[in-house]
């Protein structure tokens, strides 16, 4: 009788292990009907199942395409991601997102603005001298046709917060920047070029708040506003416009950041959210339009560092025309959009682009200090081409 208990214990143990054994197929089976996880985020091109053809046996590519595909749809791959994470950050210091590091008081930066703030993605001198000179042609041509066009640079995490870089970085002694010398060339050029990034560098000793978020990538909500208090009356003055006003009639400061003030730390994926620095988020009042004021027509080239003014802060919304459009890194149509949908050609390089470029009343092109390694992402190359190389 004992041993037939000891073989039946024997027996229900091995049944455990194998079924713990087989629950991650088992889940994965069963995940659209029960086992229902949230997303991971942060952006990664999700794996495909592969075809299994011959050809890709003998070239040995459906092998790794299938090990690949298997691993991101195992079952209960989301759910372990997070704890895994969430001990690598809390026990070890650690980020488990692609391209995020930890600097001092767990302050997360993306790694390609710090090299882009050490030196270490220059391009040539002559490369920028050249950029700069075809942009001023731009900027001349379309002068001539009552067009401002208006280069910003916006300012870089790593560049305005050193101090607070992972030890390894801060230990190494800058060179110049794609930012220093493009900063100079086009200041030197005659270029209409407003530089938050040196703006940001002064703002930061007299900023009652962060300008930037513990986790976030770009200017915080409170930074925004102060560039938006410059930008503006820049562009009424270069244009000769008068916007309709906005002003700020409150502050609220919290330690729960807004989107996207926490677009870094959603990317870490851990369990749960570590605290924030004290965030301040003005509430900003938009005025209807008075006699002599106008929402003109805006064409803004540029990267991520746009959105905020449209999404954190309604401001591109709230002072141009619906007729306005962001041309997201000179490639892609992605506002303005009516009814939650944008309308006509969204890819840039189908445009006629003279015709686009003579129906607005400003240009504004505003990249990110790294970003500066790709300059203006073609467009002054593009628009010099559809005007004839005027």
């Amino acid at each position: 009788m004992a041993k037939f208990s000891f073989l039946t214990g024997k027996r229900r143990v091995f049944g455990v292990l194998l079924l713990l054994l087989l629950l991650p197929a088992i889940q994965a089976w069963l995940n659209i009907k029960i086992f229902r996880t949230s997303p991971l985020a942060g952006y990664s091109e999700p794996a495909p199942r592969p075809t299994l053809t011959w050809q890709s046996l003998r070239n040995n590519t459906y092998q790794p395409a299938l090990e690949r595909y298997l691993t991101e749809h195992i079952g209960f791959h989301d759910i372990l991601i997070r704890p895994r994470n969430q001990v690598a950050y809390s026990l070890f210091g650690q980020t488990r997102a692609h391209g995020v590091v930890m600097g001092k008081d767990k302050t997360l930066f993306e790694e390609d603005p710090i090299l882009g703030y050490l030196g270490r993605d220059t391009v040539p001198t002559a490369e920028v001298v050249a950029n700069v000179q075809r942009f001023k042609v731009v900027q001349d041509t379309l002068a001539r046709r009552g067009k401002l066009l208006a280069f910003v640079i916006a300012p870089s995490k790593a560049a305005i917060y050193p101090e607070l870089l992972p030890a390894t970085y801060r230990q190494q002694r800058p060179a110049t920047s794609n930012y220093n010398r493009y900063a100079l060339s086009m200041r030197a050029a005659g270029v209409n070029v407003l530089d938050f990034g040196a703006l940001f560098r002064q703002w930061k000793y007299t900023s009652s708040y962060p300008l930037f978020a513990r986790g976030g990538i770009h200017w915080s909500g409170y930074g925004l506003t102060l560039a938006a208090d410059t930008l503006f009356p820049y562009l009424e003055h270069r244009a000769h416009l008068n916007l309709p006003n906005f002003r700020r009639t409150g502050l609220e400061v919290t330690t729960t950041p807004r989107h996207p003030d926490g677009d870094m730390t959603k990317a870490l994926n851990l369990l749960w959210d570590p605290a924030s620095f004290p965030l301040a988020y003005p509430t900003v009042q938009f005025q209807p339009l008075r006699p002599g004021q106008r929402r003109p027509r805006l064409l803004v080239v540029g990267d991520s560092f746009v959105w905020n003014f449209i999404e954190q802060y309604p401001y591109l919304d709230s002072l141009f025309s619906p007729d306005s459009r962001f041309w997201y890194y000179n490639q892609l149509v992605v506002w303005r959009k009516h009814h939650d949908q944008l309308t006509g050609e969204t890819n840039v390089a189908q445009l006629d682009r003279k015709a686009e470029l003579l129906r607005f009343d400003i240009v504004l092109v505003l990249f990110n200090e790294h970003n500066l390694k790709v300059f203006d992402q073609g467009f002054s190359q593009d628009a010099l081409r559809a005007f004839g190389g005027q």
